[in-house]
């Protein structure tokens, strides 16, 4: 699909121009809009209907997220308003109702020049309606896609757009949708800002649920997309938003899909607005990017504040606040090299990086790299620069170490990517006696790092990366050999990870994570099946507890909690309360935000799925498995072309990997993309099949189409389970493709006969077959999981 601004070749399935961000088809597919909230049916109201006694319809002038504005005449007032209703198919849903009279009642309350005068508020016929100030003029959106604006004029738009939201924050009322389709501008000039749906008085109403994202995407605040409480710096950030648009023609921040806009709001920086305008008064682009930092403390205090500054810009003076925008405290540490001569020690050395590296983590203020992803740069066949660019991050952390017998040396040092400038570097080199030893150097180099950075250390994280988690160096040692082992899933390397740590348990028996590293090992012995869950799922319970019990402010121990919480015990609070503590402890916890956003997609919330994900892959973002997850929740929530691309990755990488083929499979069958559906199937079933079964499979496609292929498929797969165990999911999908769905549902009722892991995905995965929508059987099993049906 060609730009008709920038004339840039974009996806046909892209929502708006990925060079300029300019809105594709937006005339011909509402849907395509980076600003539509909530697509509306046809209107139910016809010209010339008297509304309420006194509102007689002339036309229809848009439509929006939470409703149909029309254009009338006030028969009695003999003057024109706009009327807003309410969509006829929200209008029996009584927080949709709510909100719709929130908006009402909070532009009500506000009587500015640059807001929109509400005259009434009233129902008729059931739906709830506002009669407000009828505008002359068209929206800034409109006007920026005839051209940018000048800068004088989208000076005075943004001045007079932070004078009535400020306005409305001195009265308590956050506006939290500010866009530009939101904002009406007069043909003399007068900007007049709209649509208070979104509003949120200071006084604690709230209507929506708990957590879940409003607004829209390309205009939201970082804060407002993770689905965190905001005030009126996220309207700040959002304006600063409208001040780029309107300046340059297009969004700061732009992608070919939801999640890549949200990832580009969290972690990337606009491009200068002096590449894409010329003669851009001095200090405008640093109020720009100081309304658009990423943190709400290093944004403008106030609407007030902000306008000072543009009121300055526009005269010609310098500004007083705005300052250039500092680079993002984003962080890789690479693995340490292991000068020692004993390479043996390699163990000893990684455990003193990974013990940094987690330090860093629980710092909020920075966003720091999973070790998963930096362990490839172990031999630094690349520049710092080009490390920097593939992990998307600004810092880099490298060091190096020897240990010979309790002798060590530490050499540790920090740099700024771009310049591959070294900020701060420190020796350290000293006998190691005891555990405080090596801790003091892990905790100061931690410290230091994070000063350099000004990244405020909490409280709370100094509290918990001060931490001398034990005595005994021997113990420690052997920590550091068990986890040496116990990333390799092998069951011989899972058996001696549990050889070390048993033995550091006899030397010391009140160390949580020794606990928790054996809690986590019986999980993946039982998840591999090398025990039946007999065996291991009281080891796993008992070691847990006792994690727990020794420190609770051990994340790995809420992270367990919440994994079996999720797919054990099936008790959604209970893993969303501790998913939460686990992120509360380790904000950069990559794995745990990525199966948060699992559940979070379990319980139909899916802006704040996608926020989780999107910062889970931005902290791991070249580990395979990570990628993995992601594909999957991709899949849960619906997104296939983005699943596909992502699964497409990992089987480029290895093309007979099982999980990646079935994720690649789901989602081309859902695009329709049956070529590749049938590649993947040769290596998603859970046995290898042989080449001239394919084949045979293969020219049943060829001449019969996808389901007869299918139909082939299954006589396999049934006379497979005659002897083998599989997951219910294997075969109900299958089923469905054959449009089976009794059978799909007879595997469903045994895997929640088996309390399979799986079903907890059940209702989410209903969206990629909607046979199973409205089935009674199904339905039972959602209810017995206490699970939301699919919407």
């Amino acid at each position: 699909m060609r730009c008709p601004r920038c004339h840039a070749e974009n996806r046909d399935d892209s929502k708006f121009c990925g060079n300029c961000g300019k809105p594709l088809n937006a005339e011909e597919n509402l849907g395509a809009s980076p600003t539509q909230t909530l697509a509306v049916p046809l209107p139910a109201v016809a010209r010339d209907d008297v509304i309420a006694g006194k509102f007689r319809i002339i036309g229809e002038l848009g439509r929006g997220g939470m409703g149909v504005v029309y254009r009338a005449e006030d028969i009695r007032l003999k003057r024109t308003v706009a009327l807003k209703f309410l969509p006829p198919h929200l209008a029996d849903f009584a927080d949709l109702k709510d909100r719709f009279l929130v908006e009402a009642q909070a532009a009500a309350a506000l009587s500015h020049p640059n807001i929109c005068v509400i005259h009434e508020i009233g129902e008729a016929e059931g739906r709830p309606f506002i009669a407000m100030e009828y505008v002359e003029g068209e929206t800034l959106r409109d006007k920026i896609l005839k051209k940018p604006l000048a800068t004088e004029e989208a000076l005075a738009v943004a001045l007079q757009v932070a004078a009535g939201l400020g306005e409305a924050h001195g009265k308590g009322i956050v506006h939290r949708d500010i866009k530009s389709a939101n904002i009406m501008v007069t043909p003399k000039g007068q900007a007049k800002v709209m649509d208070f749906g979104l509003a949120k008085l200071r006084s604690g109403l709230s209507l929506t649920k708990s957590r879940t994202t409003l607004g829209t995407i390309a205009y939201m605040s970082p804060e407002q997309a993770q689905g965190e409480e905001v005030d009126g710096r996220t309207d700040i950030w959002s304006l600063g938003v409208v001040l780029y648009e309107m300046l340059t023609g297009e969004l700061p921040f732009k992608g070919d899909h939801d999640q890549a806009v949200v990832h580009a709001i969290l972690h990337r920086q606009p491009a200068s607005l002096n590449k894409a305008k010329r003669d851009v008064p001095s200090g405008l682009e640093e109020i720009v990017f100081q309304a658009l930092a990423k943190k709400p403390s290093a944004r403008y205090r106030t609407m007030e504040e902000l306008a000072e500054d543009l009121e300055a810009v526009a005269r010609g003076l310098e500004p007083l606040r705005a300052r250039p925008a500092h680079p993002e405290k984003s962080i890789a540490v690479l693995p340490f090299i292991n000068d020692s001569p004993d390479q043996e020690n390699t163990y000893f050395v990684n455990g003193v990086m990974e013990e940094i590296l987690n330090n860093l983590q629980k710092i909020k203020a920075l966003r720091v790299i999973s070790r998963t992803s930096v362990e490839q740069y172990r031999e630094r066949k690349k520049s710092i620069r080009e490390i920097a660019e593939e992990l998307g991050v600004n810092y880099i952390v490298e060091g190096s170490a020897q240990k010979y017998g309790p002798a060590f040396r530490l050499r540790t040092q920090l740099i700024l990517a771009a310049e591959e400038t070294h900020l701060w570097g420190e020796s350290f080199q000293q006998k190691i006696t005891n555990v405080e030893d090596i801790f003091n150097i892990q905790i100061k180099i931690a410290k230091s790092i994070a000063e350099e950075l000004k990244a405020l250390i909490s409280p709370e994280e100094k509290k918990l990366i001060e931490k001398i988690p034990v005595a005994d160096l021997a113990v420690y040692d052997e920590y550091l050999k068990a986890r040496s082992y116990w990333n390799d899933f092998r069951k011989d390397s899972l058996t001696k990870a549990l050889d070390y740590l048993n033995s550091a348990i006899e030397k010391e028996s009140h160390w949580a994570p020794l606990y928790a590293g054996l809690a986590e090992l019986w999980m993946w012995i039982q998840q591999a099946g090398y025990e039946p869950p007999s065996v291991a799922a009281p080891k796993i319970y008992e070691n847990l507890n006792k994690a727990m019990e020794l420190d609770p402010d051990l994340a790995e121990v809420h992270y367990l909690s919440a994994m079996i919480a999720h797919l054990v015990e099936w008790d959604w609070e209970k893993s969303e309360r501790e998913f939460v503590r686990t992120l509360a402890i380790n904000p950069n916890d990559s794995y745990s935000r990525l199966l948060y956003s699992q559940l979070l997609l379990i319980l139909q919330r899916n802006d704040e799925a996608l926020a989780q994900r999107e910062l889970a892959v931005s902290l791991d973002p070249l580990n395979p498995a990570a990628k993995l997850i992601y594909s999957g929740t991709l899949v849960l929530a619906g997104d296939f072309k983005a699943a596909l691309s992502v699964a497409e990755e990992l089987v480029a990488v290895n093309q007979e990997d099982m999980s990646a083929n079935a994720m690649l499979e789901i989602a081309a069958y859902r695009l329709k993309e049956y070529d590749k559906v049938m590649r993947s199937a040769k290596y998603s079933l859970p046995f290898a099949i042989e080449e001239d079964v394919y084949e045979g499979i293969m020219r049943i496609y060829n001449e019969s189409g996808i389901v007869a292929a299918y139909e082939e498929i299954i006589k396999h797969l049934e006379k497979y389970v005659e002897n083998n165990p599989i997951c219910f999911a294997e075969m109900s999908r299958r089923y469905l493709i054959v449009n089976q769905p009794d059978k799909a549902m007879d595997w469903i009722e045994k895997g929640f006969e088996i309390h399979d892991p799986q079903m907890t995905y059940i209702a989410v995965s209903a969206r990629l077959f909607e046979q199973l929508y409205g089935n009674p059987r199904f339905i039972a099993i959602c209810k017995k999981m206490n699970l939301p049906l699919p919407e």
